[in-house]
């Protein structure tokens, strides 16, 4: 039996260098993401050099808990229901001692989260969590680009080359197609590497 040969599927130029222009932009945004981490971590061990277990004040230090968001941390009881109150980072409500809170998709969605949302946590007796926003980051309307990743995940692409992950919740609810216009919304200050979708234009 003679095996028949599939020939390769063909793509354009301009295919072809839009899918190389978003790798390095990936590549860009993670290098970014790491370059911060290392910064914080580097600030954390200089303070933890100098920790002096006599010295009450020795971890006490503003730069420090700027650092690690102890300042914005909260947990405690509210009608004997445990609570806690965090960032949002794209996906998870991440705590200090990097403990991950699950944020349901339809819930980010309709709620357009950017990174460094404060939201709240109610931890149910019956392993419910109910989250609610409390306080909002600033945020910027940017124009953008649907695409999609090798991994048929999808991104936003603006018109300066940044590429923002998205809630895929978000754009199955707005039957997103990859070369849609998009209106999304992201940390002012441009964090987190992760925008909300605030509208589709089909292309």
């Amino acid at each position: 039996m003679t095996e028949t040969k599939k020939n390769p599927v063909s793509i354009s130029t301009d295919e072809l260098i839009e899918k190389h222009r978003q790798m390095i932009q990936f590549v860009k945004n993670t290098i970014s993401g790491i370059e911060t981490d290392l910064k914080r971590i580097k600030i954390i061990l200089n303070k933890l050099s100098k920790f002096d277990p006599k010295d009450q004040n020795s971890l006490n230090d503003k730069e420090l808990e700027e650092t690690i968001g102890a300042t914005d941390l909260k947990s405690y009881k509210e009608d004997n229901v445990q609570v806690v109150e965090w960032k949002f980072d794209g996906y998870f409500m991440v705590w200090a001692d990097q403990k991950k809170y699950p944020v349901p998709l339809n819930y980010s969605s309709k709620t357009k989260l950017v990174p460094w949302d404060i939201l709240k946590l109610k931890i149910l007796d019956n392993g419910q969590f109910v989250y609610k926003l409390i306080n909002p980051v600033e945020r910027k309307h940017v124009r953008a680009i649907l695409s999609m990743t090798d991994e048929n995940k999808f991104t936003a692409v603006t018109d300066d080359g940044k590429t923002y992950f998205l809630n895929q919740a978000a754009v199955t609810f707005f039957k997103g197609k990859p070369g849609d216009e998009l209106f999304i919304l992201i940390n002012e200050k441009d964090k987190g590497g992760f925008a909300a979708i605030e509208a589709v234009i089909k292309k």
